[in-house]
């Protein structure tokens, strides 16, 4: 690899680019945006997904849409969640949103908080009829589930 002066410490090291200015950083000074690091980071942004950030860009454009996934992904972790079974429950809350739905999840787990974290995003704090299923794929003696999930963000103050 070629040397290069890092741009944020200015030694001589093998250098990296980074992803928004093109510009040469060391490996101490970069930083790696990637699915090692976030813990659901399919639902990281494009503009920031699989990058290596030098110090000022990192903190100047990947940092504020790093710090709103996190509040995102909290938000999610607190959603009220009611299944299509429990329509006793949720019988008079307003539907006003479209369901949401997502595709080609791992497990259970992941289907679910995934439609929490895009009910979040939309600023809801409750799921209701949620509907998560599984699908056999494969063939022969190799099998896998693959998971999808269905639900409606509302606001539980709205009723009928």
């Amino acid at each position: 690899m070629e040397k290069i002066e890092c741009q944020t410490c200015f030694k001589n090291k093998t250098a990296l680019r980074c992803g928004d200015c093109e510009e040469p950083t060391c490996k101490v000074c970069s930083y790696f945006i990637d699915d090692t690091v976030f813990e659901y980071a399919e639902l990281l942004p494009e503009s920031v997904k699989d990058k290596t950030f030098c110090t000022p860009c990192y903190h100047k454009n990947a940092d504020p849409i790093l710090e709103e996934y996190k509040e995102y992904l909290e938000a999610a972790k607190n959603i009220n969640v009611y299944s299509s079974i429990q329509g006793n429950e949720t019988g008079m809350i307003r539907r006003i949103e479209k369901p949401i739905m997502v595709k080609e999840c791992n497990d259970q787990e992941e289907a679910l908080m995934l439609l929490a974290f895009y009910a979040a995003k939309k600023g809801y704090d409750t799921l209701v009829d949620v509907d998560i299923k599984s699908t056999k794929t494969g063939k022969g003696t190799y099998q896998k589930l693959i998971w999808t999930g269905r639900g409606v963000p509302v606001d539980p103050k709205i009723k009928k």
